[in-house]
């Protein structure tokens, strides 16, 4: 089956975002639903050559009026640069596929989380109007292009008790306990924001989890069970249809 959505002329495999900070349960709600319906993958990374035009572009826009006003404060971080290229790059990068893909793809992070970051954490720039005009173009683009989101949530204790958990490294790992907490509510006061700002305007399934309550097997139940979900994907202009 091929999975696509049509926004004007525009074609594209369907987005489904993991919203919510480590530790929230995200990876392991991709597997169990990779493991129940194969047609779900993560979404394939563009390759380094897809961001050369975003580089140059983001330079040539951002770099003089950086050095005229804010030359005394920071750059943005190589992982601020890398999270506006997501932003940029990813959409057109989906459509580009669209023709000739089997999947519904999920992203984990996604566009919740670079926008979160630039948000909460950006440098003074990303303050000013022209900024915040830039991120509220992709905001809307990105909450047009989106099928769903699936939102995990857990009290910020849970999520670091977690992360701290697991043998993988992680940033926070190398926080204090206060600075990694302090770092998890305040994305989690952007999610909490952000989310519901982009399903309110826009025709975005919604699954809201507190992962702490419901197991793994129920959300991946309530997914594939609900009726709003697949009879969007299956409305949507493809050839064949799609299973369960």
């Amino acid at each position: 089956m091929t999975l696509r959505r049509r926004d004007g002329d525009d074609q594209y495999h369907h987005l489904i975002e993991l919203a919510g900070v480590a530790g929230a349960g995200k990876s392991t709600l991709l597997r169990a639903m990779m493991e129940r319906n194969g047609n779900f993958r993560p979404f394939p990374p563009p390759s380094k050559a897809n961001y050369l035009a975003f580089l140059l572009k983001m330079y040539l826009r951002w770099l003089p009026f950086y050095l005229k006003n804010f030359r005394n404060s920071r750059w943005f971080t190589l992982q601020e640069i890398r999270n506006m290229g997501y932003l940029e790059t990813w959409l057109s990068y989906n459509r580009s596929k669209a023709r000739n893909g089997q999947n519904l793809y999920v992203l984990d992070p996604g566009s919740v989380h670079w926008l979160s970051s630039l948000q909460a954490y950006g440098p003074p720039i990303t303050k000013h109007p022209h900024f915040q005009s830039w991120w509220k173009n992709k905001f809307d683009q990105w909450s047009s292009g989106l099928t769903a989101i699936i939102w995990c949530d857990a009290p910020e204790e849970v999520c670091l008790q977690r992360v701290l958990s697991r043998d993988e490294w992680h940033e926070i790992k190398e926080m204090s306990i206060n600075s990694a907490l302090s770092e998890i509510r305040c994305y989690q006061d952007f999610y909490e924001q952000i989310i519901p700002e982009m399903t309110s305007h826009h025709a975005i399934r919604l699954f809201h989890f507190r992962t702490d309550q419901i197991s793994t097997q129920q959300m991946v139940d309530q997914i594939f069970s609900d009726a709003n979900l697949w009879n969007k994907i299956a409305q949507s202009p493809a050839k064949g249809g799609v299973s369960q």
